[in-house]
């Protein structure tokens, strides 16, 4: 029996088909560029976030990206050693510091996130345009209700008070 086989049988019809596309969506591509670039999931999260928006310190990418604050620190500081990341003082709070993706950092990144395109083209590829744009549209729909369901139970605690 395989992951898939049990699809059919599962109680949660979308929870489970999105974890499981997202694990053998992403697991070997993440590995691919740890192999590949010397990149592992922590610099590659902080990265991502970078690319986006320079000028973001890590507290700011532990809120975007919900990773805990030792992972992010850890990927900032092997990132500032490899050069992929610049550091300067925020000008606002001289206790924290604003993170700036590198010119290195950035091709490192382009790099990887090609991988990332032909994935996901690839993976996609058995849909048609209009197939495509509803996925995408349901997706987008659910992404931007997370603030609300994630307020709710089973993601409340009655101990959270």
């Amino acid at each position: 029996m395989k992951l898939i086989d049990i699809l059919g049988g599962t109680p949660l019809p979308v929870g489970y088909r999105m974890a499981f596309l997202t694990v053998f969506f992403r697991e070997p591509l993440l590995r691919r560029i740890e192999r590949e670039h010397g990149l592992v999931r922590p610099e590659w999260t902080v990265l991502v976030c970078l690319a986006y928006q320079d000028g973001l310190n890590a507290r700011d990418i532990c809120e975007i990206t919900e990773q805990p604050s030792n992972s992010i620190s850890r990927g900032v500081a092997s990132l500032l050693d490899k050069g992929f990341v610049a550091r300067r003082p925020d000008p606002e709070d001289a206790r924290r510091n604003m993170l700036d993706i590198t010119h290195a950092g950035r091709e490192v990144y382009s790099a990887a996130m090609d991988l990332f395109v032909q994935a996901e083209t690839h993976m996609t590829a058995c849909l048609n345009d209009a197939e495509r744009a509803t996925l995408i549209g349901l997706l987008d729909k659910l992404a931007r209700d997370v603030p609300r369901w994630r307020t709710m139970p089973p993601y409340t605690d009655a101990n959270d008070d």
